[in-house]
């Protein structure tokens, strides 16, 4: 159930070129967003290229039916009609002038999926293909220990039983496929640092980055870019984050701050959080537990670990 192309064949990205009459071809991509009752959004672009004559951007509808997908709309003043079926796209103008795209479904993966941890790094979930993984680490034995080597989410948050200052995390995180699910109710969790702290997990795929999207740090930092990947696609997590600072006396003396790479993307460079974000748990601690959310979805994760850290900067 949990392979994309079974689930779905196709949702996801695809990869290929536009076609315009005397021009030679421009590299182009596109984005299959499932939306429910056989209905899909698919965005196609050109990628930048030097002295390209001209940089199409389209967003047109995908009904799917028994003999493939069948695009269609208007976008960019132009009426665009096509196909996908085995694998393949074409999307042209309905004009005699010309103008087609021609790409093919490619499965993108995160860069550092299957990271091992560092030498003396914590693993708060082992991961093993094809065995159940060990949550001994965690507070909440209603979270299911899967086959696959994942933990699904269950009743309630999951806490770790240890606490962290300065840490490098690593998580993996697979969003269930949701297709009639809108904005938060699309493959809702969350990864708090510090019981405080969130990036956002979340079935962001092919949308406009906002502050509570997969990426963001809820409400506080929006993406700066969408590095999404589909749904039932594994996802990357690797976080540093500093504690915030103390006096002598105990006093709060500097903020926190957290950098974030999803799926091998920088999105957020030491940036500086002011206060716990929504759901959080207010004041300033210099160590607290990492906490898994439950917002109602079967999110799965797995090869969860944590390298304890002394930044002195």
């Amino acid at each position: 159930q949990f392979d994309p192309l079974k689930v779905d064949p196709y949702m996801g990205d695809y990869e290929g070129e536009y076609l315009a009459v005397g021009r030679d071809p421009v590299p182009a991509d596109a984005k299959v967003i499932a939306e429910g009752s056989d209905t899909y959004r698919v965005m196609i672009s050109t990628k930048a290229v030097h002295d390209v004559f001209w940089s199409p951007r389209i967003e047109i509808t995908g009904r799917r039916t028994k003999e493939g997908m069948q695009l269609e709309g208007d976008s960019s003043g132009l009426t665009w009609e096509g196909q996908i079926k085995d694998g393949s796209m074409v999307a042209r103008v309905r004009s005699r002038y010309g103008g087609t795209f021609a790409l093919h479904h490619v499965l993108r993966e995160s860069p550092t999926a299957g990271l091992k941890p560092p030498k003396g790094a914590i693993v708060l979930l082992p991961f093993e293909e094809g065995a159940t993984p060990d949550m001994s680490e965690w507070d909440n034995s209603t979270w299911k220990s899967l086959a696959d080597g994942s933990m699904q989410v269950g009743e309630g948050d999951n806490h770790t039983k240890r606490e962290f200052g300065d840490v490098r995390l690593h998580l993996e995180f697979c969003i269930p496929y949701e297709p009639e699910g809108r904005g938060q109710d699309r493959g809702n969790s969350g990864v708090y640092f510090q019981d405080r702290y969130e990036p956002q997990v979340l079935d962001s795929y092919g949308l406009i980055p906002r502050a509570g999207d997969c990426g963001a740090i809820y409400e506080i930092a929006v993406p700066p870019v969408n590095a999404c990947l589909p749904p039932l696609s594994w996802q990357t997590y690797d976080i540093v984050f500093r504690a915030p600072r103390f006096t002598d006396k105990g006093d709060q003396s500097e903020f926190p701050w957290i950098t974030v790479e999803l799926n091998g993307v920088k999105l957020h460079e030491r940036q500086w959080i002011t206060h716990s974000t929504v759901g959080g748990k207010e004041g300033f601690v210099a160590k607290g537990p990492f906490r898994l959310q439950d917002h109602g979805h079967p999110v799965r994760y797995r090869n969860i670990w944590a390298q304890e850290l002394n930044i002195q900067q």
